[in-house]
């Protein structure tokens, strides 16, 4: 509740600063690339009661989106599809009672997304301001097992589904040219596998959720 609370003020900071929107034309197909920062949480727990933990995985973002936008108005919506590479890992080693460690990896992550948003002003320059919220996708690799060896010798690969959402501001700096940031939450909900091929016999599910800010620069086509 705590994070759909954020969001939701968020969005509500985001109308408030647009100010007296302006006639603007945000029709049409566009595309971009963005970098961008994650960090998140990982919980890892064991079916063979070894302790539970978090791996607080974090890393850098690299990817690209495209989008078409409606305007009516000073209102445009639209959809937007992205994929991102990353560096996005974590690990944690719990030598408390019973021994355990645990490490993610993030491969590539994606998003099918619903945009919402106002035209306006930022800085003398016409700017949308939006939230944007839908279906997130990525795939990860996991490790698993007791705290000696370093790394762990179990582990398994998912792609795992959840859901993302979020705000942005975009600012046009050319004719066709927008630099935007934008700030999404995504939990791409739990995974599942066993440790093989060194404990079988232990599944290690994992949840895992992420904070982002992204930079991008989006072309008018």
């Amino acid at each position: 509740m705590k994070t759909f609370r954020s969001i939701a003020c968020g969005a509500a900071v985001v109308v408030a600063l647009s100010g007296a929107a302006t006639a603007q034309d945000w029709d049409g197909f566009y595309g971009g690339v963005s970098v961008g920062y994650a960090f998140g949480d990982a919980t890892h727990s064991f079916s063979n009661l070894a302790p539970t933990d978090n791996s607080n995985p974090e890393g850098v973002l690299i990817g690209g989106f495209v989008g078409y936008g409606y305007q009516s108005g000073n209102t445009v919506w639209g959809g937007e599809v992205d994929l991102e590479f990353s560096n996005y890992e974590g690990s944690f080693v719990n030598t408390t009672g019973a021994t355990s460690q645990g490490v993610i990896e993030g491969q590539w992550q994606g998003s099918i997304r619903a945009v919402l948003g106002l035209a306006g002003s930022f800085a003398n320059k016409p700017a949308l301001y939006y939230a944007t919220g839908g279906w997130a996708v990525g795939e990860f690799d996991f490790l698993g097992g007791p705290s000696v060896p370093v790394p762990p010798g179990g582990g398994y690969s998912e792609t795992m589904n959840g859901w993302t959402a979020g705000v942005g501001l975009g600012v046009r700096v050319a004719p066709n040219t927008t630099m935007r940031i934008e700030y999404r939450y995504t939990d791409f909900g739990e995974a599942s596998g066993r440790l093989g091929p060194t404990f079988p016999a232990v599944t290690m599910p994992v949840d895992v959720t992420q904070h982002a800010v992204r930079f991008g620069m989006r072309m008018e086509f």
